[in-house]
C-alpha cells in the first residue's frame, strides 16, 4: 500500500510506502513543477525497476553472469490500449541461452504480469480524517 498527499507546488505530491518517500509533479496548463517524476513515469520506472530486479534474480538462480544492463519502459498510451516497450540494452553481446533467460525473466516480472491483466480501478472511498 502507499498513500499519497499534496505538497508544495499547485501539483506536488510525496507519496510513501511507510518506509520510503518520493516526489511527485506534473506540469499542466502553466501550473505545477518538476519537483519529481510525472505520475506516468512512475508506472514506467515501477515496470523498469521489476524488470531489471527480475533479470537479476534469474542470473543468480541460474549461475549466469551478465554484462551490465539498463532497462528503459516507453509508455504508449492510445484510445483502446495502453503499451509498454520494454528495450534492454547491454554493456556486452548475450549468448542465445543469456538472451532467452532474460527474455523469459522480463516477461514473467510481477509487473509485467501486472500489467499485462485487465486492470480495473475501483471508485474512490471518501473517509474522514
Amino acid at each position: 500500500m502507499v498513500k499519497a498527499k499534496r505538497v508544495g507546488v499547485p501539483y506536488g505530491v510525496e507519496v510513501t510506502n511507510g518506509q520510503n518517500v518520493l516526489l511527485s509533479d506534473t506540469q499542466k496548463d502553466g501550473k505545477g513543477g518538476t519537483a519529481g517524476m510525472r505520475p506516468h513515469e512512475l508506472l514506467e520506472s515501477a515496470l523498469a525497476a521489476c524488470v531489471c530486479m527480475s533479470i537479476g534474480m534469474a542470473a543468480d538462480r541460474a549461475g549466469v553472469a551478465l554484462p551490465e544492463a539498463t532497462v528503459q519502459v516507453d509508455i504508449d498510451r492510445l484510445d483502446d490500449e495502453t503499451g509498454f516497450e520494454v528495450s534492454l540494452r547491454f554493456a556486452a553481446a548475450l549468448t542465445a541461452a543469456q538472451q532467452d533467460l532474460v527474455r523469459d525473466a522480463a516477461l514473467a516480472s510481477p509487473v509485467a504480469r501486472t500489467l499485462g491483466k485487465t486492470v480495473r480501478v475501483r471508485p474512490a472511498v471518501f473517509l474522514v480524517a
